[in-house]
């Protein structure tokens, strides 16, 4: 399987090749598009803890109606279940889940990093208040 990580802005941060056990860093919780080995693509959400064990994994999309950005149904997604063995690419954009502010959506698409890293002079012009009791 080749294994590709990229950062927001789709720089790859990692290329190897190697066995799903062979993983270091789960893609638990990040976007991801999955090839399998008759070239079918999925992409979604990883959902599935790694285990050395593990022989399906599963996949979740937002159940969006991409125009209105609403859900479609009552169900707020829709979880593909893959064997691992069929897996021949797996791609992972770093810091892609909703809970770092990106938008959920069902593309793999790259944007601007949605880590914010602060500059040692940041906090420098903000007011300090001194309660004098």
């Amino acid at each position: 399987m080749e294994f590709i990580q990229y950062d927001q802005a789709g720089k790859i941060v990692k290329r190897c090749i190697c066995e799903f056990n062979q993983l270091k860093h789960s893609p638990l919780g990040q976007k991801v598009r999955v090839t399998l080995n008759d070239e079918k693509q999925y992409i979604g959400f990883w959902d599935t803890f790694s285990r050395l064990d593990a022989k399906i994994t599963e996949i979740n999309k937002y159940d969006l109606d991409e125009g209105t950005n609403g859900l479609r149904s009552g169900n707020r997604v829709v979880v593909t279940f893959i064997p691992i063995n069929r897996i021949s690419q797996l791609e992972v954009i770093l810091y892609s889940n909703p809970r770092w502010r990106v938008a959920p959506n069902n593309k793999f698409t790259f944007s601007k990093s949605a880590r914010k890293d602060f500059k040692p002079d940041f906090f420098k012009d903000w007011p300090v208040k001194f309660l004098n009791r």
